[in-house]
């Protein structure tokens, strides 16, 4: 599997998976804001902050938006487009925030909404780009931001394969620097079954690149209405992790009750912070293993055989097979090395049952 790199941010097999806080609209519309949460993502443990580029009339039709998002989470601003116009930040802003985040040591990314919005952000020294599972279908955008010639982070929420194929496709014959986001575009994700994690294993077969995990539950996991129970944040992370994600994503704000779109489900710094240590621990379990663990060696001491002597054995004897046994505690001649001291003169008489130690035989 091949890795990306964004900015100094290393993604795929072999590396630490990437944690990526996607801030969204959840500034307000407040670049001081927006500079809080890029230093509160640092502090919390996050490597890359992400932010939305909106230009309104560039990506959306405003007659025709309000026929068909015009309910939900938008109703209160009018449509979709009533929202994003609220709470956008400037392409100017963006520049600023791009550089804050620069000075502070976390990476920017950002997700553009239109090709006008992706090419200012590439005029602006973009190291990277992010696109969503709304656009994953637009070829046309795709192909232009894959001339830029720099990282692309495809997600793939309401996406069919026959249109990834053909994303993936068209990214692959201009630029070969690709990850993709395993997703699932609903705002929370309310359903266990929804999850579909043999997805990211059979994405990364199918398009040999990373693939991650953009998780749109909130912190407190999952509540399944058919299980009855609430599924842990926790477990969905280790599920996903091991499955071979090389990134996670989870939306991020301030302030949970802040009156926008996206921070009632979103991650704060507290919960954020321990979403990355859950990640390293999980991790760390997941890993394979070649050593003993610091926490085994007092069993392995006592569980582990020794050879014992099966009957009296003279001294200067010659060790045969059936001159010994092998017994607990793992403190003698270990059972494994045995071979070792077959044929060798013993250097003292020992008695049935005494434990063989390395002194025991003529050097």
């Amino acid at each position: 599997m091949k890795t990306i790199k964004i900015g100094k941010i290393e993604i795929g097999e072999g590396y630490p998976a990437a944690i990526i806080a996607e801030g969204c609209d959840n500034h307000g519309g407040s670049l001081a804001k927006a500079k809080e949460m890029a230093h509160a993502a640092k502090e919390a443990g996050a490597d890359i902050i992400k932010f939305q580029l909106h230009l309104p009339d560039e990506e959306m039709v405003k007659s025709e938006i309000e026929k068909v998002a015009d309910d939900g989470i938008f109703k209160k601003w009018g449509s979709l487009y009533g929202f994003v116009e609220k709470f956008l930040l400037k392409p100017e802003e963006h520049a600023e925030l791009k550089d804050y985040c620069e000075k502070i040591g976390i990476q920017y990314l950002c997700t553009p909404f239109s090709l006008k919005a992706a090419q200012l952000l590439n005029e602006m020294g973009a190291e990277g780009f992010k696109i969503g599972s709304g656009e994953t279908e637009d070829l046309p955008m795709i192909e232009e931001v894959a001339k830029f010639g720099k990282p692309m982070m495809i997600s793939t929420g309401m996406t069919t394969l026959e249109e990834l194929d053909a994303a993936v496709n068209a990214v692959k014959a201009i630029n070969p620097q690709l990850c993709l986001a395993h997703c699932i575009s609903t705002y929370p994700i309310k359903a266990l079954s929804t999850l579909k994690f043999g997805t990211i294993p059979y994405y990364q077969k199918r398009y040999g690149v990373p693939i991650g995990w953009s998780d749109h539950s909130a912190p407190e996991g999952i509540y399944d209405e058919e299980l009855r129970r609430q599924i842990p944040e926790a477990e969905i992370l280790a599920v996903a992790l091991g499955s071979g994600a090389t990134f996670i994503e989870k939306h991020f704000t301030l302030d949970r009750n802040a009156d926008d779109g996206d921070s009632f489900f979103s991650h704060d710094p507290s919960t954020l912070k321990n979403l990355v240590k859950n990640v390293r621990h999980w991790e760390e379990a997941l890993a394979s293993r070649n050593e003993i663990l610091k926490a085994e060696e007092w069993v392995r001491l006592w569980a582990k055989r020794s050879l014992v002597a099966a009957a009296d054995i003279p001294v200067g004897a010659a060790l045969s097979r059936a001159m010994f046994t092998s017994k607990r505690p793992g403190t003698g001649i270990r059972s494994k090395d045995y071979k070792s001291f077959l044929g060798r003169k013993t250097a003292r008489a020992i008695q049935k049952g005494e434990m063989l130690r390395i002194e025991d035989f003529e050097k």
